[in-house]
């Protein structure tokens, strides 16, 4: 079975690859939300789900496949002015890059506590941080992750939808169990773009489970049959 999705995925990318010679398949921003209703026990469920979905072998697998392997970085985010960049952009092309980003990622520490929730100044700075990438990408992916809906800043939608129109990627993970329902505010006000899709975490004991679906879809999106 393994070997079989090695030949597929070989095959996905030898087909849609693009003509031209681009410095990495894709670039792609963690948005973690650090608001104050994640606490500290759900943040490292968070952060080490992440790692772990990184370091699973079909995910390692479709890193090393990829022309010029993916950019990634991890931001996170609470109320107005409250976004950091605690992982710089960071180039992934085999298991042994894999490995170190991940050692790097486990070792991070929130950046806020008690702080409101505010998407669209998450997406403003992701987008920002995108603006500043160093290499020439084929896709351009936002994935923001949270737990609630926006309380804070200005309404997301415009941003949402002015990000999206320059070709950019928003999707989310969502960890459902909120209310007001937070998986029909980000289907409705986040997710925006080509592929755009919401993952959701059935709480964040799932988030790891979850990840792993997020990340296969995002790499590969033309062998996702899954669309919302």
């Amino acid at each position: 079975m393994v070997s079989r999705v090695k030949h597929v995925l070989l095959a996905f990318f030898l087909i849609f690859a693009a003509p031209a010679v681009r410095a990495c398949e894709v670039a792609l921003v963690i948005a973690l939300d650090v608001s104050r209703s994640v606490d500290k026990y759900e943040y490292v469920f968070m952060r080490n789900g992440i790692g772990a979905a990184f370091l699973d072998e079909e995910i390692t697998q479709l890193i090393g496949y990829m022309p010029g392997g993916m950019m990634v970085t991890v931001t996170q985010w609470g109320g107005t002015g409250q976004q950091r960049q605690p992982i710089p952009w960071t180039h992934l092309t085999d298991h042994e890059s894999v490995v170190a980003f991940v050692e790097n990622l486990v070792n991070i520490d929130r950046g806020f506590w008690m702080a409101d929730t505010s998407v669209s100044e998450a997406l403003l700075h992701a987008d920002h941080i995108l603006q500043t990438q160093p290499r020439i990408c084929r896709r351009n992916v936002i994935d923001v992750s949270g737990d609630g809906i926006s309380n804070a800043g200005p309404d997301v939608a415009p941003i949402s939808i002015t990000v999206g129109a320059r070709g950019i990627t928003i999707n989310g993970l969502v960890v459902d169990g909120a209310r007001p329902d937070p998986v029909s505010y980000f289907l409705t006000e986040v997710i925006r773009g080509p592929l755009s899709f919401v993952e959701i975490a059935n709480g964040y004991d799932d988030y790891e489970i979850a990840m792993k679906r997020k990340l296969l879809r995002e790499l590969a999106p033309n062998l996702s049959e899954l669309r919302n």
